[in-house]
């Protein structure tokens, strides 16, 4: 089965932890948004692995794998060890859930600032994603609300995509406009699924905050992009985005 087979249904949906835009937590919500939506791919932010009693020390990477019946893989941003050592390490960061196996991964953090306000640790989840008998680099990142670490985090990112030739799409919440300079820079090298800034739609919703659309999908030369939309949900305080691409045939 050659490239032109492959047609992916993939998903970037910061999660919130599980908790719904009332504060509730409701993991089976978000599964039910990502199995309703028919997801190839799922890339998720803001995910809880044994974090706190928020979510009930759940690993909600291992609850969603087996939930919807998906290979999952996880990257870990902030960890800590817990009063018990019998207990697992406490984890928060990004997830990427496939129907396909993921033949690798890998989590880059990216370089952090120094201590204080907005110095957060972030990352860049890399996976291998065997499709058929094709395989694509799939990307998956949440990154600062600092603008100096976020500049200096999407040069990194970018960086790092440019070094592989596989067919690549990249993931996440940027927490940055469409029209911002930072996504100008990533639109230099991928496009994104919605096309001119205008036409990217609000992704997140609480009202007063600094960003109405600041989640993406951005993908690689090797692609067409067939669907795109937002999908309305009290799962979490952000939109999910939902996008069909399809890789052209090979030359």
């Amino acid at each position: 089965m050659g490239n032109a087979d492959v047609a992916l249904r993939i998903m970037s949906f910061n999660i919130s932890s599980g908790l719904t835009m009332d504060g509730r937590l409701n993991l089976e919500l978000t599964a039910s948004v990502i199995e309703n939506a028919e997801v190839d791919i799922a890339s998720l932010q803001e995910v809880d692995q044994n974090f706190s009693e928020r979510t009930d020390f759940t690993d909600q990477v291992k609850w969603l794998a087996k939930r919807l019946g998906m290979h999952a893989t996880f990257g870990p941003n902030l960890t800590a060890h817990p009063a018990d050592a019998k207990w697992p390490l406490q984890a928060y960061g990004n997830a990427i859930l496939s129907r396909h196996p993921i033949k690798s991964y890998q989590n880059h953090l990216l370089k952090k600032l120094e201590e204080g306000p907005e110095s957060e640790q972030r990352g860049l989840l890399e996976a291998t994603i065997e499709i058929n008998d094709e395989a694509i680099a799939f990307f998956n990142t949440h990154l600062s609300l600092n603008e100096k670490q976020l500049e200096r985090n999407i040069e990194e990112l970018l960086g790092i995509i440019r070094n592989q030739d596989l067919p690549a799409v990249l993931t996440g919440d940027f927490n940055a406009e469409p029209n911002s300079p930072h996504m100008k820079r990533i639109e230099e090298e991928l496009d994104n699924v919605f096309g001119a800034p205008a036409s990217h739609p609000e992704t997140y919703k609480k009202e007063g905050d600094h960003g109405q659309k600041i989640d993406f999908i951005f993908y690689s030369r090797h692609w067409q992009v067939l669907e795109a939309e937002t999908i309305d949900t009290e799962a979490s305080d952000h939109r999910p985005i939902l996008a069909v691409l399809e890789l052209y045939p090979k030359a």
